[in-house]
C-alpha cells in the first residue's frame, strides 16, 4: 500500500513539475479591462432611432409580449410537470 501511494505520489508531482506555463494568454488582462470599464462608466452609443416604417406598432409588441408570456408558462409548467414526475419516479412508495 505504501509503494502505491508512493508512486503515485511521485507520479502526480511529476506531472506538476512537468507543465509548463507558457505566459499570460488572452484572458490575462481582463481584469484591468473590468477594471477600465468600471472607472469609465458603461459609455455606449445611444440606441439607434429606426424609421418610422421599421418602427412595430403598440399593438404588435403588446402582441409579442402577451406571446411570450405564453410560452414562458407553457415552459414552466412542462417543466414542473417533468420535476413531478421525476420525483415520483424516484421516490419509493412507503
Amino acid at each position: 500500500m505504501k509503494k502505491l501511494t508512493l508512486c503515485v505520489f511521485g507520479v502526480f508531482l511529476g506531472l506538476l513539475s512537468g507543465c509548463d506555463t507558457q505566459g499570460p494568454g488572452p484572458a490575462a488582462d481582463v481584469g484591468d479591462h473590468i477594471d477600465e470599464v468600471v472607472e469609465n462608466g458603461f459609455h455606449s452609443e445611444a440606441a439607434p432611432v429606426l424609421p418610422a416604417e421599421a418602427q412595430p406598432e403598440p399593438e404588435v409588441i403588446e402582441q409579442q409580449k402577451k406571446h411570450h408570456q405564453e410560452v414562458v408558462e407553457q415552459a414552466s409548467q412542462e417543466a414542473e410537470n417533468k420535476l413531478n414526475a421525476i420525483l415520483d419516479a424516484t421516490t419509493e412508495p412507503k
